[in-house]
Order: structure tokens, then C-alpha cells, then sequence
């Protein structure tokens, strides 16, 4: 399993658009063996994204939890950064960035099913938070290294070291107990590109607090969390990548006015080392509260 920042795949006589879309990345690291099957499919799903072409008359398609007709997905018009992830064993690749879209950079998250060749499934959330107190879109144009940085191996975990350190964190979240989660010492939280803990601007949010990773599970108690379709489509053990995508509903509490109430769809980016989760990166949008699970979690 590979990783890259951004991706690039030539196409013959490409339009003056495109190819300045394309000047804006560099080349992929496609790799070698199942991984470059997978991650050149990929590539090639995103240049049909940014054209507005149809990838494939079979494919699944939903975005921000909606199942979605062909030709109904936005038009994507550049991959401003991104981070691929990619797991053979379960044929799925996933995508953290920005996209730039009607003109404004927006945070981005995808995955993809392939299988045959064929991309089968496409799930797509692209957020309407992109600056504020829990949101920060700019910060995802460099995204962190960390995440491609390969784990030595006296400190990585296998597929289940990586699935449970992951879900520990869920499962903390649905608690409202952050000493339930397996955080490193070194651990930071990062919302849409925002960085959440240990920054003083969070002060000025509604939760008015300098926040540790488990001090913001600690918060959510009124909120009554419920992280469920708990998913984990990339299991990377060299990277020690776990990619999660989750529906969270976070219920009105009585005496708290919050505008952020609902069903938070996530996808979540783990980076664990030592059977803990030395970072986390989540990109997320509020859906309608207690939304239907259009994906199963075999997905």
C-alpha cells in the first residue's frame, strides 16, 4: 500500500482547461504490485471526475449520504491537494484534500470500491464548513506527511491493532469518555483542516475551551453522541493508516443553544504507531439528524 499527495495521469491533446488544472499537481507514485492497480484506477476516476465524465455506467455513487442518479454529482473543477490511501486486501482507496468547486476551495474526502478493473462504489463528502471555529479549508492545501510516513516496524500494529485503535475512538465518542480512546502523548485533533486542540482560538467557539484530544470527546456528554455505520475501508499496517467513515448523530441538549446539532458523516483519518493514534484528520459534514445509512458496513 502507497501513498501520494497528489496524482497525475496523461491523456492524449487534453483541453487548454485541463491542462492548467493539471499544472497545479504532480506526478503519483502509482507503485508496484496490487496497490498500483488500485491507485491508477483511481487516478483515472479523478480525471473523469474533473471532466464531468461518466467513469462507469455501474457504479454506486453517493455524496454527503445520498445516493446520487447519474450526470446529479457537482463538477469538480481542480484537486487543489490530496492524500491517497489504498488497501488491496479490501480493493478500496480513499481520498483526503480539497476540491476547488463553483470557484471556492472546499474540503474533500472520497472512497472508492474497485473491483474487476471497475470502480463499483463512490462515496463523496464534500463539506460546506470550510472556515470558522471547527473548519479551516486552507490548512488543508499542505497536507501533513506524517500520514505517509511508513511506521518502523518494532512500533507498528497488524490490520486489528489498526482497526481497533481506530474504533476505540468511536467508541469513546458514542461514551462521551475520552479515556476510552487510545491517544499518543502526542496526539492533535484536526476538523476540516482546523486544528482543534491545544489552540486557543477554540476559546471563542461554543465550547469556549482549550481542548486535549479526549477532553473534546468529554464535551460532547450533553449531545448524547451515537457513532454508528462504523466503517474501515483502508488498513494500512506500513503506514499504520487506519481510514474510517462514520455517521455520528449528535443530539439537541436541553439548555444549550448549538447551532452544530445532527448527523456529523465523517470520514477520519488515523495515524497509529504503537497500537495508539498519534494524529487524527476528520472531514466532515451536518446532515439532517438520524439520516439513513446508505452504505452497509461490509462496504
Amino acid at each position: 500500500m502507497r501513498s501520494a499527495t497528489v496524482w497525475f495521469l496523461p491523456a492524449a491533446a487534453p483541453s487548454v482547461e485541463v491542462s492548467i488544472r493539471r499544472e497545479r499537481v504532480q506526478g503519483i507514485d502509482i507503485g508496484a504490485g496490487p496497490s498500483a492497480v488500485l491507485r491508477s484506477r483511481a487516478a483515472l476516476f479523478l480525471e473523469q471526475r474533473l471532466s464531468g465524465k461518466a467513469s462507469d455506467g455501474a457504479l454506486r455513487h453517493s455524496l454527503n449520504n445520498r445516493l446520487l442518479s447519474p450526470g446529479q454529482a457537482p463538477l469538480i473543477e481542480d484537486i487543489l491537494s490530496l492524500q491517497m490511501f489504498d488497501d488491496p486486501a479490501q480493493g478500496q482507496v480513499a481520498v483526503f484534500g480539497a476540491a476547488q468547486i463553483a470557484g471556492t476551495p472546499t474540503p474533500y474526502a472520497l472512497r472508492l470500491m474497485i473491483a474487476d478493473d471497475t470502480v463499483v462504489e463512490v462515496e463523496e463528502i464534500i463539506s460546506s464548513a470550510r472556515h470558522g471555529h471547527f473548519a479551516d479549508v486552507d490548512q488543508l492545501l499542505k497536507p501533513d506527511v506524517l500520514y505517509e510516513a511508513p511506521v518502523p516496524a518494532h512500533r507498528a500494529v497488524d490490520r486489528d491493532g489498526l482497526r481497533q485503535a481506530a474504533d476505540s475512538y468511536w467508541q469513546a465518542l458514542e461514551e462521551s469518555d475520552g479515556s476510552l480512546a487510545r491517544f499518543a502523548y502526542r496526539c492533535d485533533r484536526y476538523d476540516n483542516g482546523k486544528k482543534i486542540t491545544n489552540n486557543l482560538s477554540i476559546l471563542l467557539s461554543q465550547d469556549a475551551a482549550v481542548h486535549t484530544p479526549a477532553s473534546c470527546i468529554n464535551a460532547t456528554r450533553p449531545a448524547r453522541p451515537l457513532a454508528r455505520n462504523r466503517r474501515f475501508p483502508v488498513l494500512d499496517t506500513r503506514l499504520g493508516v487506519a481510514v474510517s467513515f462514520v455517521l455520528v448523530d449528535f443530539h439537541p441538549a436541553p439548555h444549550i443553544d448549538r447551532p452544530d446539532c445532527g448527523t456529523f458523516y465523517m470520514a477520519g483519518l488515523f495515524k497509529i504507531s504503537d497500537g495508539e493514534i498519534r494524529s487524527l484528520d476528520e472531514i466532515r459534514e451536518i446532515i439532517p439528524l438520524g439520516a439513513e445509512e446508505v452504505w452497509t458496513t461490509s462496504s
